[in-house]
């Protein structure tokens, strides 16, 4: 009886100081939120202590599966261990782990922004605002660092040209060469397209208030204020890209399409702003925003549709 309290408490030991001290080998710089899930659901499993739900009930649930190796072989993770992702579509992830050809560990999970940020829809659009208020400056990248396709007399756009669905919804920016061969960002409102583009990727240096509407789960809405700096911050923070176009025109307004792809997790924020034409002109303004956010990718061409659909006045795309 003594010999097997001593083996209980050594191997309660072992898993405490394991669950502590996990820092599992993972492509952070690529993809963070996908480590930091991978991090916290492992730790979670190796400190299970549920009474009424067992171990391989909870993964059945989550639909988190191993599929080679074991939980336990983790305690042999370190500086050289190498890790492995592999994306299947939209659908699922498998992540491994090895020491040279001895396989650790090799699990899969799928692509569902719900499991990897370790909360429900409903709690998760309801901290949308948080997120975007509380979001880092964002780097903005060097001129040295951008890659540039000549378009037209003195118009250059980013390359490679990324779009969603359509050539005209995508996420260039687009410059021109000042008298110094500079090159600057097109913040003209007399070249429409091209500023409105860059508006919603880089800012512009705008002061702009965003007064957002933003659609949540029961058929209701939260109605709130954050700056155009704000989201694009969080956008840079939370890996989205954003893919931007007019949709409509009118002596009064501009209507902008943007959608906001996360990829890691699948998801999408879709955005309908109407701009002002005579805050173009101006640093300070407020737009309006019509929001659906965390969109999975799959249901996205539906709601997308509702958008592109419907009948525009003076319907212009970008034309390049």
């Amino acid at each position: 009886m003594a010999h097997a309290r001593v083996y209980i408490i050594g191997v309660c030991l072992l898993f405490s100081s394991f669950a502590r001290a996990i820092d599992l080998p993972c492509d952070n710089e690529s993809h963070p939120q996908v480590c930091a899930f991978l991090n916290r659901y492992i730790s979670e499993l190796e400190q299970w202590n549920e009474p009424n739900i067992s171990l391989p009930q909870k993964m059945r649930d989550d639909k988190f599966v191993l599929l080679d190796g074991a939980l336990e072989n983790l305690i042999q993770v370190n500086d050289s261990t190498s890790f492995s992702l592999v994306r299947y579509d939209n659908k699922a992830y498998e992540a491994s782990w090895a020491n040279g050809k001895n396989l650790l560990l090799r699990v899969a999970f799928p692509i569902q922004y719900e499991l990897i940020l370790g909360m429900p829809q409903i709690e998760i659009e309801q901290h949308l605002q948080e997120y975007m208020m509380s979001a880092p400056q964002r780097n903005v990248p060097k001129d040295g660092d951008i890659q540039l396709d000549s378009i037209a007399p003195n118009v250059y756009r980013t390359a490679p040209k990324q779009h969603y669905q359509i050539q005209s919804l995508n996420n260039c920016q687009y410059f021109y060469k000042n008298t110094k061969d500079e090159l600057q960002l097109i913040g003209d409102a007399a070249q429409t397209e091209f500023m409105i583009a860059n508006l919603f990727q880089d800012g512009l240096s705008k002061n702009y208030l965003l007064q957002v509407s933003q659609s949540v789960y029961g058929f209701k809405h939260l109605d709130y204020t954050i700056s155009l700096q704000q989201w694009l911050n969080y956008c840079s923070s939370e890996h989205l890209t954003c893919y931007v176009a007019i949709e409509g025109t009118s002596d009064e307004a501009i209507q902008v399409l943007i959608v906001a792809e996360n990829i890691d997790l699948a998801y999408n924020h879709l955005l309908s702003v109407f701009v002002p034409r005579k805050a173009l002109g101006e640093v300070s303004g407020t737009l309006l925003v019509k929001l659906n956010a965390f969109i999975p990718t799959h249901n996205i061409t539906n709601l997308y549709e509702q958008y592109t659909t419907k009948p525009k006045k003076q319907r212009v795309w970008i034309n390049e």
